[in-house]
């Protein structure tokens, strides 16, 4: 049982990177089940028998944590604001890095836009898997009570998606070149400016309860 469990991981994983290695190379429209199972070096019939279908492969590959992370409960308790202001950097710092990783690397691009302009269903399981991670991402970092996280978040994503489309496709936004460096250092320094707003209007809010660390956590951290 044992070495069937060893075979079926590598195996698995061999699908995995054969998938990205696709996704690199030839974007989304290279990927097939034949295209998969002969990159991996694998039956078709195994990958069926895995995922039971292409939608099933890209809902795994999505899901795994490497294109939106999965945060144990122990490190959210860790990066659990101190102060009330300490929450505009977790905002924008989690925000950011998420996008510079797609902005990085084409994989993870070619997913993004499948999940905005492919009408099929493999756009729609590429758009549901992404979603379901972005607000489990979303709800774990938001710590605060009464606000609508869920709508800004939906904002700032969702203009980050398109500023990261349009970088890809060497389309300028408002005049701004985001194939440079400099136009997105102005657009993070955008992000971050928005979340520090984001972040007062929460302190000022009579109905925005900010859930800070315990002092005894902050204490102990010294």
């Amino acid at each position: 049982m044992e070495t069937f469990k060893r075979n079926r991981a590598a195996t698995t994983q061999r699908i995995v990177d054969a998938v990205e290695q696709i996704l690199a190379n030839e974007g989304i429209k290279g990927i097939g089940i034949n295209a998969i199972a002969e990159k991996a070096s694998v039956s078709k019939v195994l990958i069926y028998r895995y995922f039971g279908s292409i939608e099933g492969l890209l809902d795994y590959y999505i899901r795994r944590g490497q294109l939106v992370p999965h945060y144990a409960p122990s490190w959210i308790e860790q990066i659990q604001p101190a102060e009330p202001h300490d929450l505009a950097p977790i905002w924008s710092g989690q925000a950011l890095q998420l996008f510079r990783q797609f902005r990085q690397f084409r994989s993870a691009r070619e997913l993004l836009k499948a999940s905005m302009t492919e009408a099929d269903s493999l756009g729609e399981a590429i758009s549901s898997s992404l979603d379901a991670e972005l607000t489990n991402l979303v709800n774990q970092l938001a710590f605060i009570k009464g606000g609508d996280h869920q709508a800004t978040s939906a904002i700032i994503f969702g203009a980050l998606s398109y500023l990261t489309i349009q970088a890809q496709l060497n389309r300028p936004v408002i005049g701004l070149d985001l194939r440079s460096e400099n136009g997105w250092r102005r657009i993070e320094e955008a992000v971050k400016m928005i979340y520090k707003s984001l972040n007062q209007l929460a302190i000022d809010s009579p109905t925005i309860q900010i859930t800070t660390k315990p002092v005894t956590m902050v204490v102990g951290q010294w």
